[in-house]
């Protein structure tokens, strides 16, 4: 019975990262609102649900050319913006991506209150964080992007990135729920190749049921632009980058399996 267990488990790990035949966008807000728009009155294409705000991001509004102006943050609080993702997703795989560009002002750094920049997956049945990425500017004026969650072992280390990103930047977080992993994977040409950072584990706990976007600390120096910020439960660069598991690697193990389960018959 437990080497059954075992492959079921293996081959439903080969087909349901990106594989469902539900598989969708769930949430999706490209920013191409008028110019003024605030967040929290900027179109959701595909659910409709609209971020909510706190006064820490109030004036922060769209540019009108498809992309919300983060730089008009001016104060050094923890803005959080929060859609409600209906129904809570407590299994399988889902991926939150933003999409960016931003230009450091070097001559304005407090290393007392580094800028941020966060897409965060919240289960808010356990009053944390799933897991996100988080694009700071470090005390040494770099800038660097890294993964991490609440209640969980392993976070993803931070890796360094350019001060200036004049072609659009991809973000994006990815959970397995079953397997209780994450990802994070970014490309800095606008899709053309993406990195993976691995190694993060998420808290066996935590499910999905708000997408948050973090704008932290004072911006107003720098020029951070948003293009679009949306929720998936497909992999939205299947030829790019990898799953979790890889595709060979669970079917292998379920092979395996399968072969253990002959031989002990």
């Amino acid at each position: 019975m437990k080497l059954a267990r075992l492959c079921l488990v293996a081959l439903a790990g080969a087909g349901t990262w990106g594989g469902s035949a539900s598989a969708a966008i769930l949430e999706d807000v490209p920013f191409n609102d008028v110019a003024g728009t605030a967040i929290e009155d900027a179109t959701n294409v595909a659910s409709g649900a609209q971020f909510s705000v706190d006064a820490d991001n109030a004036g922060v509004v769209t540019n009108g050319s498809g992309q919300l102006n983060a730089s008009l943050k001016s104060n050094t609080a923890f803005g959080s913006t929060l859609i409600d993702v209906v129904p809570d997703i407590t299994s399988g795989q889902v991926w939150g991506v933003m999409e960016l560009t931003w230009d450091f002002d070097a001559a304005s750094l407090d290393a007392a209150e580094n800028e941020e920049i966060r897409l965060t997956l919240i289960s808010s049945g356990t009053s944390g964080v799933a897991a996100e990425f988080e694009i700071q500017r470090e005390d040494d004026n770099t800038v660097t992007i890294l993964g991490n969650g609440v209640g969980n072992t392993n976070d993803i280390p931070k890796v360094n990135l350019s001060m200036t990103q004049t072609q659009k930047f991809i973000g994006i977080i990815a959970v397995d729920l079953d397997l209780d992993l994450m990802e994070v994977y970014f490309s800095d040409d606008n899709g053309g190749s993406f990195t993976t950072l691995t190694g993060g584990d998420i808290d066996p706990a935590r499910e999905v049921d708000k997408l948050r976007m973090v704008l932290n600390n004072d911006l107003s120096q720098d020029s951070v632009l948003i293009d679009r910020v949306y929720l998936t439960d497909m992999n939205p660069y299947p030829n790019l980058i990898a799953t979790i598991p890889e595709p060979g690697t669970a079917l292998l193990l379920g092979t395996g399996a399968l072969a253990m389960i002959r031989r002990k018959r």
